[in-house]
């Protein structure tokens, strides 16, 4: 995706868009919510790319988008670890209401119409 960026850097950025030196890059994730689908604006990427003229541009801008999208996909992977962690925390509580406490609905055992987890 970064080859791309510098592709179309190079190329140059379409006049008839509005693209500003102090665009946030930010992570845009597939409408379909696949896994390792989700894209940036590489408009916002490019004009990064060609933001400093009186720079080194090639590698300090690269290494700026570099770092950039580091910390999104760690902010990304934080969010992942969290929905997960409530996921797992709710199968647990919901075993333990079932199965182990005395004032929940108390299921005799794990059997092939009485599962660990309802759907």
């Amino acid at each position: 995706m970064l080859v791309d960026t510098v592709k179309q850097s190079t190329a140059g950025v379409d006049s008839d868009t509005d693209v500003t030196s102090a665009g946030i890059l930010t992570i845009q994730p597939d409408c379909e919510y696949r896994r390792l689908a989700a894209t940036i604006d590489l408009q916002v990427a490019a004009s990064m790319l060609n933001g400093n003229a009186e720079h080194d541009v090639g590698h300090q801008n690269v290494d700026v988008i570099y770092s950039r999208l580091q910390t999104l996909n760690a902010v990304v992977e934080a969010a992942v670890r969290h929905h997960l962690e409530a996921a797992i925390n709710n199968i647990v509580h919901s075993v333990w209401q079932r199965f182990i406490d005395m004032s929940g609905e108390k299921a005799p055992a794990v059997t092939c119409s009485q599962p660990l987890m309802n759907r």
